[in-house]
């Protein structure tokens, strides 16, 4: 689970269907990838990033807790 972009999504009102728009994918399979069920590409990340949080460090916000809900 990316509970740092969870987070962050939270306080700067971004919702999984603005990040799934973003990359490409579906809603269903991009909050897989945001409960950590499935890995973001790199290319992803670098989208998300740079649309959403670039005052954010990368690596912060990609944090992986290992736990899958």
């Amino acid at each position: 689970m990316y509970r740092n972009l969870i987070a962050e999504m939270a306080r700067n009102d971004v919702k999984r269907a603005d990040i799934a728009k973003a990359i490409g994918c579906s809603y269903n399979h991009t909050r897989e990838k945001i409960n950590g069920k499935f890995s973001f590409e790199w290319d992803e990340a670098c989208i998300i990033h740079e649309q959403f949080f670039s005052h954010l460090d990368i690596k912060y916000l990609f944090e992986n807790s290992e736990e899958v809900n």
